[in-house]
């Protein structure tokens, strides 16, 4: 599987080969969806609470007698059925985290680069090095690619380049992704995956699936 390569300044260099380990045509979509379904829920804060009766204020004394005034009889105003009263079965704290066994996950980030392999919409870089932050020009390289405005760029890069991030930062619709730490929702919901060359090299190294019979 070929992808588009660009030089450093964003001019085109013709087309490589991909990784077979990484990319692949026969992808497995159940696998995309299930790493994409247990990243969201483990983004999730789980902090939501509503108060039950017994947690509202007030509600110490019966509103009005048991007999002889035609009501309903009420035992107190904190009851559901009262306006400020508690709430029944509302949601309260707890955790949404799964686990997902790594091989799985791993199967899962190389079904969804596989995906935007088959579509066209993996593209390789040369490495990118700053001298200094400079929005403008990260901005220059990746027009002359025309990788924008057209859409979403999530650009994998290898190391820790605090200028050549900060450089991307401003650029809207771009995500900036290490390779290491890969998130499935942003790479399948970008238009284009753009990987640095030393990013290429990382990603089959610790993604690619182990051999067989190996422990």
């Amino acid at each position: 599987m070929k992808a588009t390569k660009y030089k450093a300044d964003g001019s085109s260099a013709g087309q490589l080969d991909l990784p077979a380990t990484l990319f692949q045509s026969d992808y497995s979509k159940s696998a995309i969806y299930t790493v994409i379904r247990v990243e969201l829920a483990n983004r999730r804060q789980g902090t939501h609470k509503t108060k039950e009766r017994s947690e509202i204020s007030g509600g110490g004394k019966k509103p009005w007698r048991q007999k002889g005034t035609g009501n309903a009889r009420q035992g107190t105003n904190r009851a559901p059925q009262w306006k400020g009263g508690g709430t029944v079965f509302g949601p309260r704290p707890r955790s949404y985290e799964i686990r997902l066994p790594q091989k799985q996950r791993h199967a899962g980030l190389r079904a969804i680069l596989s995906s935007k392999a088959v579509n066209q919409s993996v593209a390789v870089i040369e490495d990118l090095k700053f001298d200094d932050f400079n929005t403008k020009s990260a901005y220059a390289i990746l027009k002359k690619a025309e990788l924008v405005p057209a859409g979403t760029v999530a650009l994998i890069v290898a190391g820790d380049d605090k200028k050549l991030q900060a450089s991307m930062r401003n650029i809207p619709h771009v995500r900036y992704i290490h390779a290491s730490r890969l998130t499935a929702p942003e790479l399948l919901y970008s238009d284009t995956i753009l990987v640095t060359e030393s990013a290429l090299t990382q990603l089959a190294e610790q993604y690619a699936p182990a051999a067989k019979g190996a422990n």
